[in-house]
């Protein structure tokens, strides 16, 4: 498969069985990045860079600070008022961001229940984002 479409299937490591499906579709001016939770997806974002991203990415400019990767994730599907998952989606934007050769904006379809209720948080919170940015890492 080329770098264009890439699919990678994981187990997350807990041993409840929850399969996890990365799967990166890129078009001219766009990346579409599903991460299906036990094959269900309820939420999807948009990640735009904005111009001064752009230039930075076109401009090469490697030393980019946590600060001037500020992502807002505009929701188009889904809870809007689930911050976690908010988070989440800046979070895989910063990480295009540190990795894109060419400004693209980002459609991210997300499995958003396996993180739990917005405005509740628990010890395996951080985990989960941690097993979700290394394996999109993989198929950037």
């Amino acid at each position: 498969m080329d770098s264009l479409n890439k699919v990678k299937n994981v187990e997350y490591p807990d041993g409840s069985g929850t399969e996890v499906q990365f799967h990166k579709i890129e078009v001219a001016d766009t990346i579409i990045l599903n991460i299906l939770i036990d094959g269900i997806v309820d939420t999807t974002f948009e990640l735009p860079l904005n111009s001064q991203q752009s230039i930075n990415i076109l401009s090469d400019i490697s030393n980019l600070d946590e600060e001037s990767l500020g992502i807002e994730p505009i929701i188009l599907i889904g809870d809007y008022k689930n911050l976690k998952i908010q988070i989440v989606a800046s979070q895989i934007g910063k990480l295009f961001l540190k990795k894109l050769k060419s400004p693209k904006n980002v459609i991210l379809s997300i499995g958003s229940k396996w993180f739990g209720k917005g405005d509740e948080s628990t010890d395996r919170d951080f985990d989960k984002l941690m097993f979700i940015l290394e394996n999109t890492l993989d198929v950037i």
